[in-house]
């Protein structure tokens, strides 16, 4: 018996969903998936801010989180003119408020990832419990 083929789905074209190990080699492949999609869907102008804060979600849970399960899970969508990145894992979770709250300094060697994020997306969201850490960042498709 063969399997018939079925056309791809509209979601299917406008989302992208990756799990990858928990460690710096998966860095670049989340570069290169991310800016592909990125620029598969219009938002080339965007694509760097988008890649960049994606990169720092991944380093903070490579860095604090590294789940029990060593994964990392990634999932952007597009819709009209604005692209959604979900970055998970599965570790302890932390205080948001405690981060959110005392921003690093300026020239410290690191600890600024997540205003970096802030700063550069359009929208940003976290969550984080006993059960992992969810970060949901927005990037509007800029207009020419």
């Amino acid at each position: 018996m063969t399997k018939s083929s079925s056309p791809i789905s509209p979601d299917a074209i406008n989302r992208l969903v990756v799990d990858l190990p928990c460690g710096k080699k998966s860095l670049a492949r989340a570069r290169n998936k991310v800016m592909k999609f990125a620029r598969d869907h219009d938002f080339s102008a965007e694509a760097e801010d988008i890649v960049l804060a994606t990169q720092e979600a991944l380093k903070n849970i490579i860095q604090h989180a590294c789940p029990a399960d060593n994964n990392m899970h990634l999932e952007c969508t597009v819709d009209h003119d604005h692209m959604t990145i979900e970055i998970s894992d599965i570790g302890s979770g932390f205080d948001v408020g405690d981060v959110l709250d005392t921003p690093a300094e300026p020239m410290a060697s690191h600890g600024r990832g997540i205003q970096l994020i802030k700063g550069i997306m359009d929208g940003v969201l976290i969550t984080s419990e006993q059960e992992g850490t969810l970060i949901h960042m927005e990037k509007k498709r800029y207009q020419a």
